[in-house]
């Protein structure tokens, strides 16, 4: 239930970083079309916005069943052979999403440590990088969910 509630606010977020994202497009070209004065940090926000998206939406995805999959071999396994592809799957996922949450983690923290900044904007760097962890975090408990589900499920 914890990671459904983290997943809904998590989601609320990258819609929200989604609209900024649009919001901030269309005054650069507004801005550069119709004033003659382009936004010159947009392509930098731009890609932060997209950080924010990607890496919070990505447990809530899970959840709703909504990454990319191919299910070819998986329509042809019944039952227990199923259910064991199910939990090796999620056991690969959650070391390798755990592996991805550690090492992203110890990148915002040298970032904050050395209190790095983004050239243009002058944007600090750990808050954003600090987003991929979290992100990976959720994706970690969403594929922990699925692994009990698997775990319990009838052959």
């Amino acid at each position: 239930m914890v990671s459904v509630v983290l997943n809904r606010a998590a989601a609320a977020v990258a819609a929200a970083a989604l609209a900024a994202l649009i919001l901030l497009i269309v005054l650069q070209v507004v801005g550069r079309r119709v004033l003659g004065a382009p936004i010159v940090y947009t392509d930098e926000v731009s890609g932060y916005l997209l950080v924010v998206l990607t890496f919070l939406g990505l447990g809530y995805a899970m959840q709703h069943g909504d990454h990319i999959r191919v299910e070819i071999l998986t329509r042809r396994l019944g039952g227990p052979a199923l259910r064991a592809f199910r939990v090796a799957w999620c056991l690969i996922g959650l070391a390798f999403t755990g592996l991805l949450a550690v090492r992203t983690a110890a990148l915002a923290l040298d970032s904050s440590r050395l209190s790095a900044f983004s050239i243009v904007a002058q944007i600090p760097l750990a808050p954003i990088q600090a987003v991929a962890p979290a992100g990976f975090l959720l994706l970690f408990l969403q594929l922990l969910v699925q692994l009990v589900e698997a775990v319990r499920s009838r052959p």
